[in-house]
C-alpha cells in the first residue's frame, strides 16, 4: 500500500516537473533553431578590374543538407538600381564555392568611387535559407597604385609621381576649398575625393565610352568626388580645372542632393572661382555683347546649348551674372540664396526673392540693362522705383536770368572739354582694341568666329571649354550611362598658365 501511494506521487511530480518546465524547453528550442541555421558563409571575397568588370565569389557550408540555390543582390549607390542574378550550381552539395562577374563595359559602366552593396542568399534542401549580412565596397581605378593623402574633409589621390606632389597638390586643393568655402558662405559637409591622373589618355580611360575628347576633368556630387589632369604642379588645371570641379562638390554639398540648381548658376559659380580664366572666354562674351545675341536665362536654366559656340558662350554669360551679382548685392546676400536652395519646400524665384529681393526674371532685366542690351521686360512690367520729384520754381527777376545766361554758357563749355575727352579715349580704346585683335590673329588657333569683319581666334580645337553636357552623353547609336547628366566637366588642359 505505502509501495502503491509512493508511485503515485512520484507519478504526480514527475508530471508537474513536465508541465512546468515544457515551456522553458520549447521556447529554448525555438530559440536555439533562430541562431542555428545549418548553412554558414565561409568565405566571400571581391575584385574590381576596371573599367571592365567585378569579380565576386563566396563560399558557403551546410552540414546538415544539401544546398541547392545560390543568388546574389547587387545595389549600386549612385543610380539606385538593384539587381538581382540567380547563380547556377553545377554540383549541388554540402560545401559549395560559387561567383558571379558583373560586367561593366558600355551601358552597364560604372565610374570610380561608385559604392556597391551587395548581399548573398542560398537554400538548402531541407527548406532552409539564409541571406547573408550586406557587404560594401567603393571601385577604384585599379589601372594605377594611388598614393593618397588626406587633410581634413579633402583627400587628394595620385600615382606615378612624388610624395612632394602629392603634398603639393593636397596644399593648393586645401587653399582653394577654403577659398570657394568662402565666396559660398559654407564648406564641405562630407569628406570629399580629388583622383589626379597623370596624362589625359590615362584620365579618358576613368570616363565612359563615347565621352567627349575635349573633356579634361569632371566632378561626380553624387560620389562626392572630382577628377582632373596634372602633368606637373605648374599646370593650368590646378588654377581652372581643379576650383572649377570642386565648387561643384561644396556648392551641391550645400544645397543638398536631390535640389537641382540653374545651370547657369551652378556653372556660373564654378567658373567665377576659378584663379584663372582663359581670355578667349571675355572675347566670346564682348562678341555677342556687340551683336545683342545673349542667351536668355530660361533657356540655360536646365543645360546648355549643344552647339560648342553657344556653350562655350553660356559660361561667359553665366560667369558675368554671377560677377554682377556678388558686385550688386554682396556675398552675404549670395551665401543667403545658397542656403535658402537647400529648403526643397520653395523653388528658386522663391529663394531669389528672399535673398535678393528679385526673380529670376527681373534679375536678368536689370543685368542686361547693366550690360546697355535690351530689356526682356516693359516698363509697366518692372515694378517702379521711387524717385525724387524736381521741383522749378519759375521767376521774372531780370538778375536771375541773367545769371541763368551765364550757368548756360559755363555748361556749354563743359560739355564741349566732357566730348573732346571721350574723343580721346575712344581713341586710345580703339588703338589697344586693334592691338588686341592683331596680337589673337597671331596666336595659334584652331576655330575662328567672325563678327563684322573682326575674326576671333580661340587656342582651343573646340571652343566649348567648359561645357556642360554630360560627359556620358552618347549619340543615339551608343549605349547610354546610368549616370548621364550627374556630371561637370572642363577641357582638356593643353597650356601652361601664362607668366604675368
Amino acid at each position: 500500500m505505502l509501495l502503491r501511494r509512493f508511485y503515485i506521487s512520484l507519478f504526480i511530480a514527475l508530471g508537474l516537473f513536465t508541465f512546468f518546465l515544457s515551456p522553458i524547453a520549447t521556447s529554448g528550442h525555438a530559440s536555439g533553431l533562430a541562431y542555428t541555421n545549418p548553412i554558414t558563409v565561409t568565405a566571400r571575397t571581391y575584385t574590381v578590374h576596371f573599367p571592365a568588370y567585378i569579380d565576386l565569389k563566396v563560399s558557403a557550408s551546410d552540414p546538415v543538407s544539401t544546398i541547392t540555390r545560390a543568388s546574389i543582390v547587387i545595389d549600386f549607390s549612385v543610380s539606385g538600381a538593384q539587381e538581382e542574378h540567380p547563380i547556377p550550381l553545377n554540383k549541388p552539395g554540402n560545401s559549395i564555392s560559387v561567383s558571379w562577374r558583373e560586367d561593366t563595359t558600355g551601358r552597364n559602366f560604372i565610374p570610380p568611387g561608385t559604392q556597391v552593396d551587395y548581399f548573398w542568399e542560398f537554400w538548402d534542401s531541407a527548406g532552409n535559407t539564409l541571406t547573408d549580412t550586406q557587404q560594401q565596397f567603393s571601385t577604384v581605378d585599379t589601372r594605377f597604385s594611388w598614393q593618397h593623402l588626406t587633410r581634413g574633409m579633402l583627400q587628394v589621390n595620385w600615382y606615378d609621381r612624388t610624395q612632394d606632389f602629392g603634398q603639393n597638390i593636397l596644399d593648393k586643393a586645401n587653399s582653394s576649398v577654403q577659398r570657394i568655402s568662402t565666396t559660398l558662405g559654407g564648406g564641405l559637409l562630407h569628406p570629399i575625393n580629388l583622383w589626379v591622373y597623370a596624362t589625359v589618355q590615362d584620365f579618358h580611360g576613368s570616363l565612359a565610352p563615347g565621352s567627349y575628347e575635349w573633356v579634361g576633368g569632371e566632378a561626380l556630387p553624387t560620389l562626392h568626388e572630382a577628377s582632373i589632369v596634372a602633368v606637373s604642379t605648374t599646370d593650368s588645371t590646378l588654377v581652372r580645372d581643379m576650383p572649377h570641379e570642386l565648387t561643384h562638390l561644396i556648392f551641391h554639398q550645400l544645397i543638398a542632393n536631390g535640389i537641382i540648381a540653374p545651370t547657369w548658376l551652378d556653372e556660373g559659380l564654378a567658373v567665377y572661382n576659378q584663379d584663372f580664366r582663359e581670355g578667349e572666354m571675355t572675347a566670346r562674351l564682348n562678341k555677342a555683347l556687340a551683336s545683342q545675341s545673349l542667351l536668355r536665362l530660361s533657356n540655360i536654366s536646365g543645360g546648355f546649348p549643344a552647339s560648342a559656340d553657344q556653350a562655350y558662350l553660356a559660361y561667359a554669360q553665366s560667369w558675368n551674372l554671377i560677377t554682377y551679382m556678388y558686385r550688386t548685392f554682396g556675398q552675404p546676400r549670395l551665401a543667403h540664396l545658397i542656403k535658402l536652395m537647400g529648403d526643397s519646400q520653395t523653388d528658386f524665384d522663391q529663394d531669389l526673392q528672399q535673398a535678393l529681393g528679385v526673380d529670376e526674371l527681373h534679375l536678368e532685366n536689370q543685368w542686361r540693362i547693366h550690360l546697355g542690351q535690351p530689356a526682356v521686360l516693359t516698363s509697366n512690367q518692372i515694378t517702379p522705383t521711387p524717385q525724387a520729384t524736381i521741383q522749378v520754381k519759375q521767376t521774372q527777376n531780370g538778375s536771375t536770368n541773367y545769371t541763368t545766361f551765364w550757368l548756360l554758357i559755363g555748361l556749354g563749355v563743359l560739355l564741349v572739354l566732357i566730348s573732346l575727352i571721350g574723343l580721346i579715349l575712344l581713341v586710345i580704346y580703339s588703338a589697344k582694341n586693334n592691338k588686341v585683335m592683331k596680337d589673337m590673329a597671331q596666336a595659334p588657333a584652331a576655330a575662328n568666329w567672325q563678327q563684322g569683319n573682326q575674326t576671333f581666334t580661340y587656342q582651343y580645337p573646340d571652343p566649348s571649354t567648359y561645357m556642360h553636357t554630360s560627359m556620358y552623353a552618347q549619340s543615339p547609336s551608343q549605349p547610354v550611362s546610368p549616370y548621364q547628366g550627374q556630371e561637370y566637366s572642363s577641357i582638356v588642359p593643353d597650356k601652361q598658365v601664362p607668366q604675368e
